[in-house]
């Protein structure tokens, strides 16, 4: 509701018809402004109103008044001059129209037919009143205003159609049809508001951005109940966010923004109010907007940190006005998708087993038939000692999941305040995994006089986790090895363990174990403290200082106990291994980091004759970041009860390391606008790090942009379908100083601590005996630089049909060069590491596509808007080096990452023709894969290996549909990737890989000779010990990744105004969510999201969710 409504509303209804012909005096001086901006200053000052037909008139025209108390004649004529348009006063209505339109004697005599009455009501998307909303039939003058309700009476004709305006809210068009009462609720309409976009260090007009920016507002975040902030990015214009998996407590997305563009960390900055702080950290229902810097023009400001894109989060803030509480929750269910899909039928799985082996040609099998028989029959009559059990629905299951938030807010002109709560209570879907989570957000603004403002952040979010002590990989991956044959538990209640034995195959330890015992428990604390300062000197300029404090605790309390199973027939009790050690032991890790940025910036403006518009900032910065860690180990527990270190008695470790790294800064930013039509920007940063050597600790980083707004045009003037129509253009450097510490000088260690857990000491022996000493372990080059990444952006943003259609394309190129990689040493020099040195080149070229169209027709509005981006990744340069890791190459004119392996060409059918092929070896034989001799030398070796595919992928889109009616809305997300791929390792290329499941495709699709040609998969085996052909790394077992999922659906209704009568609920919504609702994609069996650097199979699974909330606001 806004007060001037209000206000020109009480002033209208009180004054007599006698005044409507009363001689105004207005002054104003405007100069190239739009007619638009005339009118509406009218309406300020006086009870007039206007009305248009848009099909005659384009308020976007270019017009100057210059009055001084003169009449509004005057100022009319003024503002229509060399227009073509012209005026008629009609009682309180101003009639802008063609000069070839006739004059009308009253709105009413624009009808057709019959008037009739009609009622209604205007109303925001909050559900609020809207006061003083211009009501009118479309094609004439004929109309009205709401009252203080919202609400409105009107004669139409048959057949009417009603345009509903208000200045900030996007027009809405009603067909009233049969309709006696109409309800209409407007959106806010963000170009009309001159929507502003925060930038590095400031914020700017939309319209007037020349850099490419994606960016989200808070009611985008509203209509998407997540669990974690990074999942909102999903779907936004030139970024890739991968959802890995759904692991309480650790459910984090990876970030890409305009592809891979370094062999190092990829990871974008991520500023929350301006200071360093994790996305993941920050509640999604405290943030007011996120800002996406893509291209060099609006990151270069951040310098070196900014190569990878920089995603800036505005919290949410109080406002001035009245105390107002909101308060959102929603309850909800999760259930695992993409599961395995195994055999849990022991009598054929053990058959399926023995065949398996038969195929590799051994004599022995594992599972008898007498064994076989037995099992048949113990099943009917012992269902403990033969159970037939089905693991995935014993170790999964569906989970409850739910969050509650409240925020109070309010303020008046001096000080204004926020302060939000938020409790999150998330089970897993896995069992044994469950998390807790609390936030605190406080923004608080006072205006301490008329220079000097003053503000306060803080940022708190503390979480527990718990997970497996094993970890969730062995959680999962005993799980797939569970056969139907593996008990639960014995009739007594202690964990029970099979009886069929199948030494070095069936390697398994208990799920349920491993699961249900001991402790392994994440705690973590992230705050993050920010404190402001504005202050207005002479000279319009003005000073700002912030301080930022980032706190990050984490404490790991992990405790291994004994515990054992017990085989059915002969009681034998096994001890269930839990990290590879035999013993009970406990573990305690503590990590803990201060990050301090201070940031100083001094800023001016100023407007020349409404002509020349001029921005100047300049800032200095500095950032320290200190890191501890130390963790600690024993043996030697009594019990399983005690788990403190010192209740330990044997094998103590304990280790620790400390660094601090500093970054210092300069930097700047000029804009230049002529009439907001021809628009400049230069930014730069001078930046200095203690990652280097002294002689290469500072880089400087330009960029420069220019946009041209052809809609400001005069000869774009009299194309009134064209709103805002804008060219830019942009080229920068930025820089990457990601890497360790210490780089720059050679490695030297006391003693390394291997990842099997084994110390290697330095000692030397030194007049007879043994003195402790040091080794230089890795060589490194004092020379390293930056990191240097080139942009070059082009791009186009149109709005178009009143704002309703809106476009935008760009082009980019993206080159980043001297790129940090290990040099890979000879042998020769004694298996040291190699120095870290700048030898690479990268190439990410490619373009971005969007669109929106939103409309109303009657009660029902609808949006569309969809968005895609294209990216080629290319290696361009690695100094004439091939790094092959695996089943990956890194190539000189190939994408990152790339698979490379053998090319499976088919599937052997017969001895002959096994005969009349490249050797592969020995032990080929029919139902083995075929591969393609790439290199012609008659046999199949590692050299016949091809690039196949890779795992950036090519194109990431994503569309939302919101539709419409009265108070109900509904809402679908989608989002997808093409030209991406995965590799069946593990179950998917190995199935009974020691002792693993066995997928039930393999049932019916395997070769055999019976099936030949017609098997869509080769023979089984088991691979345990086999040499055949079908498990080396080849792209048969190569997925295609490409997905489309619908990632959030949601139905919502708001309760109208006239139900809340009450007045202590102002607003209320209930909703129905569910997210990850449906996949369309060629990979069937796994999850295709899941897809980081190829294969992730005993990753914790992805979860679609369902569920349900309300939003209040008192």
């Amino acid at each position: 509701m806004k007060i001037s409504a209000l206000l020109s509303l009480a002033f209208a209804c009180t004054v007599s018809a006698s005044t409507y012909g009363q001689n105004y005096k207005l002054s104003m001086n405007k100069q190239d402004c739009s007619i638009s901006e005339v009118l509406k200053e009218i309406e300020k000052n006086s009870e007039y109103t206007f009305f248009l037909n848009d099909n005659q008139v384009n308020v976007n025209r270019k017009t100057s008044v210059k009055a001084n108390n003169a009449s509004l004649e005057e100022v009319l004529e003024q503002a229509l001059k060399n227009t073509g348009y012209q005026y008629e006063i009609v009682d309180r209505q101003i009639i802008i129209k063609s000069k070839s339109v006739s004059s009308v004697s009253h709105p009413n005599a624009l009808f057709q037919s019959s008037p009739r009455k009609i009622t209604g009501q205007v109303k925001d998307a909050l559900g609020e009143p809207i006061i003083g909303a211009n009501v009118v039939v479309k094609g004439t003058t004929n109309g009205t205003i709401t009252d203080i309700d919202g609400n409105f009476s009107l004669e139409v004709p048959d057949n009417a159609i009603l345009v509903v305006s208000y200045i900030g809210y996007t027009d809405r068009t009603v067909e009233v049809g049969n309709s006696s009462k109409v309800m209409v609720s407007l959106s806010e309409d963000t170009q009309k508001l001159d929507e502003v976009v925060v930038v590095g260090y400031g914020t700017q007009k939309k319209v007037n951005l020349t850099g490419a920016i994606s960016s989200l507002d808070a009611e985008t975040l509203e209509n998407r109940p997540i669990t974690n902030s990074t999942q909102a990015l999903q779907g936004t214009q030139g970024v890739y966010v991968n959802q890995a998996g759904a692991q309480p407590g650790a459910d984090g997305a990876t970030i890409r923004i305009r592809g891979q563009g370094t062999l190092n960390d990829n990871n974008p900055l991520i500023l929350v109010d301006g200071i360093e702080f994790p996305l993941e950290a920050v509640n999604p229902n405290d943030i007011e907007s996120i800002s996406v810097l893509k291209d060099a023009a609006s990151s270069a400001i951040y310098g070196s940190r900014a190569a990878n894109g920089v995603v800036l989060v505005k919290t949410k803030g109080g406002k001035k006005g009245k105390f107002t509480v909101d308060y959102n929750n929603y309850f909800g269910v999760q259930q695992a998708t993409y599961l395995p899909n195994f055999v849990y039928d022991p009598v054929v799985f053990m058959e399926m087993r023995n065949q398996a082996q038969r195929n590799e040609g051994k004599l022995t099998v594992d599972y008898s038939d007498a064994l076989i028989e037995e099992y048949k029959q113990g099943m009917l009559t012992d269902p403990i000692m033969y159970p037939q059990n089905n693991w995935l629905d014993i170790m999964y299951n569906n989970a409850f999941i739910m969050e509650h938030n409240m925020r109070f807010s309010g303020g008046d002109d001096k000080y204004t305040y926020s302060v939000s709560l938020g409790y999150g209570d998330q089970n897993g879907v896995l069992r044994g995994t469950d998390s807790n989570k609390y936030t605190l957000a406080v923004n608080t603004t006072a205006q301490v006089n008329s220079r000097l403002k003053i503000g306060a952040n803080i940022n708190a979010h503390y979480q527990i986790y718990n997970e497996p002590v094993a970890g969730v990989a062995n959680l999962v991956e005993m799980t797939y090895k569970a056969q139907a044959f593996h008990p639960t538990y014995t009739a007594d209640g202690r964990y029970a363990d099979t009886f069929i034995r199948t030494p070095g195959h069936n390697i398994y330890r208990h799920p349920l174990a491993l699961a249900d015992e001991g402790e392994n428990k994440h705690k973590s604390l992230r705050m993050l403290a920010n404190l402001s300062a504005e202050y207005k000197l002479p000279f319009d300029i003005v000073y700002n200082l912030n301080v930022g404090l980032n706190k990050y605790d984490y404490l790991q309390s992990r405790f291994a106990p004994d515990v054992y199973e017990y085989q059915l027939k002969t009681n034998e009790e096994k001890r269930v291994v839990y990290d590879g050690q035999n013993t009970r032991h406990a573990y305690k890790g503590d990590k803990n980091d201060l990050a301090v940025t201070v940031f100083n910036t001094l800023s001016w403006g100023k407007k020349f004759n409404d002509t020349h518009d001029v921005k100047v900032l300049a800032g200095y910065s500095f950032e320290s970041d200190d890191k501890t860690e130390f963790s600690a180990k024993v043996e030697g527990f009594l019990g399983n009860e005690l788990h403190e270190l010192n209740a330990g008695s044997s094998n103590p470790s304990v280790a620790g390391t400390s660094s601090r790294s500093v970054l210092m800064s300069y930097f700047g930013r000029v804009n230049y606008g002529y009439k907001d039509r021809y628009l400049f920007e230069g930014n730069f940063r001078y930046d200095g790090s203690s990652r280097f050597a002294k002689g290469n600790r500072w880089g400087i980083f330009p960029s420069f942009s220019a946009g041209w707004r052809l809609s400001e045009e005069e000869f774009m003037k009299d194309i009134p379908w064209i709103y805002n129509l804008k060219l830019r253009a942009s080229w920068g450097q930025l820089g990457n100083e990601r890497i360790d510490l210490f780089r720059y000088v050679d490695l030297m260690n006391l003693k390394v601590i291997k990842n099997d857990g084994s110390i290697t000491d330095y000692n030397y022996p030194l007049n007879g005996a043994m003195q402790s000493g040091a080794a230089i372990t890795a060589y490194n080059d004092p020379n390293i630089t930056w990191e240097t990444t080139t942009m070059t952006n082009v791009g186009i943003d149109a709005s178009l049909l009143n704002g309703n259609l809106d476009f935008s394309f760009e082009f980019f190129d993206k080159r980043t060069s001297d790129i940090l990689r290990k040099v890979t040493l000879p042998d020769q020099v004694g298996g040291l590491d190699g120095p870290i040195r700048n030898i690479g080149e990268v190439s990410n070229k490619g373009f971005e596509l969007n669109m929106g169209y939103r409309n109303n027709i009657g009660d029902f509005r609808y949006e569309v808007n969809g968005n895609m981006t294209f990216i080629k990744n290319k290696i361009v340069s690695l100094k004439g080096q091939t790094i092959i890791d695996g089943m990956f190459i890194l190539e000189e004119g190939k994408p990152i990452d790339s698979y490379y392996m053998l090319h499976a060409i088919g599937i052997f059918q017969s001895e002959e023709e096994i005969k009349n092929s490249p050797y592969q070896t020995a032990a080929t034989k029919p139902g083995y894969l075929k591969f393609e001799d790439t290199n012609g030398d008659g046999k199949i070796t590692e050299d016949d290996r091809q690039i196949r595919g890779g795992v950036i992928p090519k194109i990431t889109y994503g569309f939302n549909i919101n539709l419409g009616y009265k108070d109900w809305d509904l809402g679908a997300f989608f989002q997808g990737v093409t030209d991406v791929y995965t590799y069946g390792d593990r179950i998917g290329a190995t199935p009974l890989w020691f002792g693993c499941g066995l997928p039930e495709q393999w049932l019916t699709d395997a070769w055999t000779p019976e099936r030949g040609t017609s098997a869509t998969l080769p023979i089984l085996t088991t691979y345990e010990g086999c040499l055949n052909e079908n498990f080396r790394t080849n792209d048969f077992w190569l997925r295609n990744a490409s997905y489309l999922r619908l990632k959030n659906l949601q139905l919502s209704y708001n309760v109208p105004a006239s139900f809340l009568k009450s007045g202590v609920v102002k607003r209320l919504k209930v909703f129905v969510n569910a997210q990850n609702l449906f996949t369309f994609s060629p990979m069937k069996d796994f999850d295709p999201e899941k897809n980081l650097k190829g294969s992730n199979w005993y990753a914790y699974p992805s979860v679609r969710t369902y569920t349900a909330g309300v939003n209040v606001t008192f």
